[in-house]
């Protein structure tokens, strides 16, 4: 109970701090209308056309778009003060009770497992032992859908997962 009241001041602090930098409201405000035009990608071709919409994105942006997809799911989420770039955590949701890393990456091709192991490293410097690797590109065989505690969102979960 007592994990789950820090959980939310936590994240309620977070969100207050990440709205002071107008770099950071206007990319919340453009997830927002984002999540809107992708939920009204229709159609035979509505995958492509919407995985292909992502690819379009600013990183920033999407990145924010699949924070407030948690927030849609119900997690508390976490937001960073700064943006990070590669290397570091994009995001912290919190759920069953502790804290999970998000890594969003906005791929044409196909991720690279360098980069999936560079996330589980982040995840052991920040103290966690889990995290959502989120990324519009091609997922290898030998990554579907889980690396250790890492698990893979990409494809038709991500795309049911934002809309």
């Amino acid at each position: 109970m007592l994990s789950n009241i820090l959980a939310f001041g936590k994240a309620w602090m977070s969100q207050i701090h990440s709205r002071r930098k107008a770099s950071h409201r206007y990319r919340q405000k453009a997830a927002v209308h984002r999540h809107d035009t992708l939920a009204e990608i229709q159609g035979k071709d509505a995958f492509a056309r919407r995985i292909a919409y992502l690819r379009k994105l600013d990183p920033l942006v999407f990145e924010e778009l699949v924070l407030d997809g948690f927030k849609r799911k119900g997690c508390l989420v976490e937001r960073g003060t700064r943006y990070s770039g590669d290397g570091g955590l994009d995001g912290k949701v919190f759920r069953d009770n502790h804290w999970i890393g998000i890594q969003c990456k906005r791929y044409k091709d196909a991720i690279q497992t360098a980069h999936v192991k560079q996330f589980g490293r982040d995840l052991s410097r920040f103290g966690l032992t889990e995290g959502y690797f989120v990324h519009t590109g091609r997922t290898p065989a030998g990554l579907r859908h889980r690396y250790g505690q890492i698990i893979i969102l990409s494809g038709q979960e991500l795309i049911d997962f934002l809309v």
